[in-house]
């Protein structure tokens, strides 16, 4: 949605979702052998992207900025979030020369939110996703198990990301899962588009969980 917004608006725009190959900013494989190996890794890519980034475009990327790295830091390894913060502040601060707005979305059903996605991806996914959380990292150390166990990482998992989002230097806009008219207004305003009327956007709308929007020219945000 944010991509085409912009590319309706004459924009260039070059946006990246989940899982696609060849990230400018992330990595295809995270078999990394321990946190501090995978914290250089990612941050240098970081730096990589902000050095090579064009100047006239704007980038759109999901889930990379809170998603991956929440994953890896409390799900993976166990920390807690005074550790995610600070590695998650590290990428901020890389990447705030581009002034960077963070889009989230707040689930208020982790379990109806995973019922949908599992009748697209099928039971294999989901055993995939519950023996990653629930087998190592948080969910090992709190004596998790099986779907219940999944549920559980992932609200606490959205309790932490909501702390960090809310804490003093990042721009971020939190929305609903299904984003409300008023909601979608101050979309706009964030991104500096022209907004349409209140009328005119009463049709809910649902954007992905969490979208980090880049973009070097000062006068597109806030």
């Amino acid at each position: 949605m944010i991509a085409e917004q912009l590319c309706k608006r004459g924009k260039k725009v070059v946006c990246v979702d989940e899982g696609m190959p060849n990230h400018p900013a992330d990595y295809d494989n995270y078999d990394f052998p321990n946190f501090e190996t995978e914290r250089d890794q990612i941050l240098n890519k970081w730096r990589e992207f902000v050095v090579n980034a064009d100047g006239d475009t704007t980038y759109v990327f999901n889930c990379i900025f809170l998603q991956n790295p929440m994953c890896e830091t409390m799900i993976r390894f166990g920390m807690d979030q005074e550790e995610s913060r600070k590695y998650i502040f590290e990428i901020a601060e890389i990447i705030r020369p581009m002034n960077p707005l963070i889009l989230y979305i707040e689930q208020e059903d982790e379990k109806k939110t995973i019922e949908k996605v599992k009748k697209e991806r099928g039971n294999d996914w989901l055993d995939a996703v519950i023996d990653y959380h629930v087998n190592q990292g948080y969910g090992k150390n709190q004596a998790l198990s099986g779907y219940e166990g999944y549920i559980t990482c992932l609200e606490e998992r959205q309790i932490r990301e909501m702390g960090i989002l809310k804490a003093k230097g990042l721009d971020a806009l939190i929305l609903s899962e299904v984003i409300t008219a008023e909601e979608f207004m101050n979309l706009f305003q964030s991104a500096c588009w022209c907004c349409p009327t209140i009328e005119q956007i009463q049709t809910s709308l649902i954007i992905p969980q969490n979208l980090l929007y880049l973009d070097k020219r000062k006068s597109l945000l806030r």
